[in-house]
């Protein structure tokens, strides 16, 4: 894992925490932001060190995002200021000297987060490149820290909402999977929050399922909520009229059978009316429900290249002719076998006089 160095303005030759941090800038920061900050100060002490975001991470117990969301915290207060490469790579974290009260520039407004808070925590992923190549050695290239990371207020604004839907207090490990829609997936705030309040509608209330709908969503280009309602209304229609192809009604579908749907739909690309008409095949061959065997049918067509109800009548057309031209062969094979059989039986019988034949050998 690479790393980056860390160096400051002036060497104070001994580690100490500035006045102006504890009076003005301290009592409004989350306390795991704060310890990040000193333990800077304390690495300082040996003057220019290399550091690295996982090193900092285990150091604290925290995962990787959470060192990245304290050092983009302090860079808004202008405390430090993060050092990139062309390919927007962390390589240097310089500490600041105070310019003034707690404040960012005119054109961002200033990040305070109540003194009690807890640390929101986010899944990895960043890493970090040296600050000078030639006094450090090779390093597989780093990750890139999102520049876009949740305030502080609203991460926990964020999370604050989750629990109240999910109906639980969230672990450190969940809060992270949570936070990381954003910082990897690039959901907003609200988007992730429509997508907690979704899933846990349909009854769906784990961590591990809610990342599964996320990653879906943005595969299929889902980036905001105006997108994801509008194709959860269409899929949760298109759900209920394939149940009620099976006859199925009065409750909703189950995970398996969203599977497979999805699988028809995402997957397939079948229109509606294709997927119904497999299931009303499906009901008339076994007379009940079965996912799986109306899939083996929609596999069929997809592999036959069906798109359209005209294609599958296509289809029909082609196998019934098929199928008829295969039962005239076999009858003309059953007729040439029946012949075969009976050649032997294909003379002309001899009518014979015994009495007389009888006669004439007595008289002889």
């Amino acid at each position: 894992m690479s790393g980056f160095i860390l160096r400051k303005d002036k060497d104070s030759g001994c580690t100490l925490v500035p006045d102006f941090f504890l009076d003005n800038y301290m009592p409004g920061a989350n306390g795991e932001y704060v310890k990040i900050y000193l333990y800077l100060l304390r690495c300082l002490k040996s003057d220019t060190q290399e550091l690295s975001i996982p090193l900092i991470a285990d150091k604290f117990d925290h995962t990787e995002s959470d060192v990245c969301r304290a050092l983009k915290y302090w860079e808004k207060m202008k405390l430090l200021k993060l050092e990139y490469d062309d390919s927007k790579q962390l390589t240097g974290v310089r500490l600041l000297e105070e310019t003034g009260s707690p404040s960012v520039s005119s054109s961002e407004p200033a990040v305070k987060e109540p003194a009690q808070a807890a640390a929101p925590a986010s899944a990895p992923d960043v890493s970090s490149a040296a600050q000078d190549a030639s006094s450090m050695p090779a390093a597989p290239a780093a990750k890139q820290i999102p520049v876009d990371l949740l305030s502080p207020q609203e991460a926990q604004q964020l999370l604050f909402i989750c629990e109240q839907y999910l109906g639980k207090t969230l672990t450190s490990k969940e809060v992270a999977q949570i936070l990381d829609l954003h910082d990897t997936l690039g959901f907003s705030a609200e988007l992730i929050e429509y997508l907690v309040e979704y899933c846990v509608s349909g009854g769906h209330r784990s961590i591990h399922y809610i990342e599964a709908a996320a990653r879906g969503w943005h595969e299929a280009g889902i980036r905001t909520v105006s997108q994801a309602r509008q194709q959860t209304t269409t899929y949760n229609r298109a759900y209920y009229k394939i149940l009620k192809a099976f006859g199925i009604s009065n409750r909703n579908p189950v995970d398996v059978e969203i599977s497979y749907m999805n699988k028809w739909l995402k997957t397939y690309g079948f229109s509606l009316e294709l997927i119904t008409e497999a299931c009303s095949r499906t009901m008339a061959a076994i007379h009940q429900p079965g996912f799986e065997y109306a899939d083996k049918i929609l596999s069929g067509w997809k592999k036959n290249q069906v798109t359209s109800l005209s294609d599958l009548e296509a289809l029909d057309r082609n196998r019934k002719t098929a199928s008829e031209s295969a039962r005239e062969k076999g009858q003309v094979s059953s007729s040439h076998r029946t012949a075969s059989q009976n050649r032997f039986h294909n003379f002309k019988e001899r009518d014979y006089d015994f009495e007389k034949l009888q006669k004439q050998l007595i008289n002889q």
